[in-house]
């Protein structure tokens, strides 16, 4: 009796379930990379190119200066067109308004014609604002004073023997000693009248 031993041949194709995608080569199900062309099985992706992402940041930097530029000429061309529209505008020439006619003093209006005098012998105190050598000279001194609003007489020194002769003194004011005629004298210096001084017209008690 005759023994037939049958041997089965392994199937090629049974040990692979894929093929090489390079060579076509057998490939097992736990083989990642081809034995005959060295081809992985496995694909691996490439790297994102660093160049895309830098073209990227520097479209988006360009978009913005030239929208910084578009606004800095908008604005430049309106400064220009309202510069222009000043420049352009009629000039009004200011109307001088005419002055008011300054009104005239009280006191100048009450300047009297001639002065008082001081009586010969009476004894006091006065404050003399201006002398001179000629009567007419001091009525016009005694003018403007008395325009200014300050009361003031004329008196001749030659009828007074405590006084130098030959003068005419603008005076103001009367008083009894000269404590109250330097006070009154102070108070014109300060009003604007600096040559004030206080003098004695006469000795106590008259002549």
């Amino acid at each position: 009796m005759t023994v037939t031993s049958e041997t089965t041949m392994p199937d090629p194709g049974s040990a692979a379930s894929e093929r090489c995608a390079s060579c076509g080569s057998p490939l097992a199900d736990d083989q990642e990379w081809c034995l005959e062309c060295g081809a992985a099985r496995t694909l691996i992706h490439a790297a994102p190119d660093w160049r895309i992402g830098i073209a990227i940041v520097a479209t988006v930097v360009m978009l913005a200066l030239i929208g910084l530029a578009i606004v800095l000429i908008n604005l430049s061309t309106s400064a220009g067109e309202t510069t222009q529209a000043a420049a352009s505008a009629p000039t009004v020439a200011a109307t001088s308004t005419p002055a008011a006619p300054s009104a005239v003093p009280a006191a100048a209006a009450a300047v009297p014609a001639t002065f008082a005098g001081w009586p010969v012998g009476l004894s006091g105190w006065t404050v003399v604002l201006a002398s001179s050598r000629t009567e007419s000279v001091a009525d016009s001194s005694a003018a403007r004073f008395a325009a200014g609003g300050v009361p003031v007489g004329v008196l001749d020194s030659s009828q007074h023997p405590s006084m130098p002769a030959g003068l005419w003194f603008v005076f103001s004011g009367r008083y009894p000693d000269g404590a109250r005629a330097r006070a009154a004298a102070a108070t014109l210096r300060r009003a604007g009248q600096p040559t004030a001084v206080a003098i004695q017209v006469a000795r106590p008690g008259g002549l």
